[in-house]
């Protein structure tokens, strides 16, 4: 895997981001980094990190604001994912019965407020893997596909892509503390 070699642009990103951690300032370029990867927008990239007994949003910033999700919370899928320590694709995930709490935050500046805009934050594809650093699991990283229906939302989540970001996740464990 490319994306987990050393002298990968994602390694270097992580190794100058180790000594700071997850910053609003290095999770943003991490999300952008990963949207570009997985073609996808940086406002489609959830990066979350385990503090206390709960998960945070470290991005999108506007998230960490919003509210935490306890480690208990047995209808998140995040929490699922830092528990079992297992990466899965969900291609259909709009489908799928789960809190949809935060995507009712407006993470663009696209048409605020207005129905077209509301449709357009539904996750409909989501890929999600647990950061594991020295064998404990300490964040989760997501990448979905939003739009006001599957098809609009873009093409489905591969099995290569899910082996992709495991990769990347072991790449930045470094970064979580």
């Amino acid at each position: 895997m490319a994306a987990s070699s050393s002298s990968s642009p994602l390694a270097q990103l992580a190794a100058a981001s180790e000594a700071d951690g997850l910053t609003v300032h290095n999770s943003e370029k991490i999300a952008m980094a990963l949207a570009a990867e997985f073609k996808v927008r940086v406002e489609e990239i959830g990066i979350l990190r385990v503090e206390k007994d709960s998960l945070v949003f470290v991005h999108p910033a506007k998230l960490h604001k919003v509210g935490k999700i306890p480690l208990n919370n047995s209808s998140s899928v995040a929490v699922h994912t830092l528990n079992t320590k297992r990466a899965e694709v969900l291609n259909a995930f709009a489908k799928a019965k789960h809190a949809t709490f935060f995507e009712m935050v407006n993470l663009s500046d696209r048409q605020p407020g207005s129905q077209a805009g509301r449709e357009n934050q539904i996750i409909q594809k989501l890929m999600t893997a647990a950061v594991i650093n020295v064998g404990k699991a300490v964040g989760v990283i997501q990448i979905c596909r939003k739009g006001a229906t599957s098809l609009r939302a873009g093409a489905d989540f591969s099995p290569s892509d899910l082996q992709r970001l495991v990769g990347m996740t072991a790449t930045l464990a470094r970064c979580f503390k």
